[in-house]
């Protein structure tokens, strides 16, 4: 199978990674956009926002791209109850899975992610937590940009 770019086996690379992490067991992780039905208690999903992807071919005959990408994330925690101990259990467990997603960034430099495709570097950036009140439970969110850089190389 040819490859235009290393996104699509990035993020089927690092879903599969995450899945495998016994500090996100029971967290649903998606690559893309999904509805209310397909959410659970704890989620990570990626890409929802377009993902612009800038490509350079240092090389003749311009078969191999260096990309760089930035890939939205989203956590989505809801905890059951209400008072401060929901409101903290949320936001805790947020944080938690947050940092599952950046030791898994970090400690991978080079993900090979298909024959012709790696990711060299991942890093978080920056994040943007939100909380919110439910009727019967809590809500945290955590919004989270990771600057991804990879290559591949052309058949």
């Amino acid at each position: 199978m040819a490859t235009a770019s290393s996104l699509g086996l990035f993020l089927d690379s690092l879903r599969a990674q995450l899945l495998v992490r016994g500090g996100l067991a029971g967290v649903r992780i998606f690559t893309g956009p999904v509805g209310d039905h397909e959410i659970g208690a704890e989620n990570i999903v990626f890409a929802v926002d377009p993902v612009d992807v800038a490509q350079a071919y240092p090389t003749v005959p311009q078969r191999e791209a260096f990309e760089s990408y930035s890939v939205e994330g989203r956590i989505w925690i809801v905890k059951s109850g209400g008072g401060e101990t929901a409101i903290k259990a949320a936001r805790d467990r947020a944080l938690a899975i947050l940092g599952e997603v950046q030791s898994e960034c970090i400690g991978n430099d080079t993900m090979t992610t298909g024959g012709a495709a790696s990711v060299r570097d991942v890093l978080l950036t920056s994040y943007k937590l939100e909380q919110a009140a439910l009727d019967a439970a809590r809500d945290c969110r955590i919004a989270f940009t990771l600057e991804v850089k990879g290559e591949y190389t052309a058949p």
